[in-house]
């Protein structure tokens, strides 16, 4: 394991050479920072390169430092959307999960606790591909435009993109967060469609079709590490 400093503090990350990298890559995972580099690099051009880095890493600040979260509960309400569900576990050797939305409510069978988590995100991730492919239908109906492919990911200092082949790609993690909220981020990537940058013309479309796109963009700001914890026994943030 690597150090740098960042802001005064130190910074942990896990270093790994690639000989067919051209240039530092530096990304988050669950286990914290990690930099890919060329092999031909020192050690002390990578923690260069990685502290130049240091307003992107404050902006992610929450990532920088992961914590182990807080055991899921039976009984917990988790977010989801502009609401809640309850989360009901019970035991069995076979792991499994059932969200409906429609009863508020989250059913997890697992073998022991340390299967809930995943059985849990499992559960949004399979509501997040059937809310976005509902979202995105909608608004290529609207913006005159076509997409190629949706996809559910976890990246951590994204909430969602656009590929040049017209593949989309979105954050479960938005299923935590407001319902307007996470469709600015469609209408924002759907935007990319036509404007594969970040152009005035692409926010002129953005604001075309999601007026209020500045309040949302403040939102995932301002809670975005939030998101990267949640679900957790910390609740969720006020609806601005």
């Amino acid at each position: 394991m690597h150090e740098v400093t960042i802001a005064g503090r130190t910074v942990p990350y896990r270093l790994v050479r690639n000989a067919r990298s051209r240039h530092v890559r530096i990304t988050f995972t669950p286990d914290g920072l990690r930099v890919s580099a060329p092999t031909r690099l020192s050690d002390r051009e990578i923690r260069r390169a990685v502290q130049s880095k240091e307003r992107w890493l404050l902006r992610h600040e929450a990532l920088l430092h992961p914590q182990v979260p807080e055991p899921l509960i039976d009984g917990q309400m988790l977010p989801f959307l502009d609401g809640a569900v309850e989360l009901g576990i019970r035991h069995s050797t076979r792991g499994s999960v059932r969200l409906r939305p429609d009863d508020a409510r989250m059913a997890v069978a697992a073998p022991d606790a340390d299967a809930v988590r995943p059985l849990v995100e499992r559960g949004y991730r399979g509501a997040a591909r059937d809310w976005f492919a509902l979202m995105c239908d909608r608004h290529a109906h609207r913006m005159g435009v076509t997409y190629a492919s949706i996809g559910i990911r976890d990246p951590r200092t994204r909430w969602g993109s656009c590929s040049a082949r017209g593949a989309l790609s979105f954050s479960w993690r938005l299923m935590m967060a407001p319902a307007r909220v996470a469709e600015y981020v469609v209408v924002h990537e759907m935007a990319h469609l036509t404007h594969l940058d970040h152009s005035t013309a692409f926010w002129d479309l953005v604001q075309h079709f999601s007026p209020d796109f500045a309040r949302d963009r403040f939102w995932l700001r301002d809670h975005g590490d939030w998101l990267s914890r949640a679900p957790g026994n910390t609740p969720p943030p006020p609806l601005d």
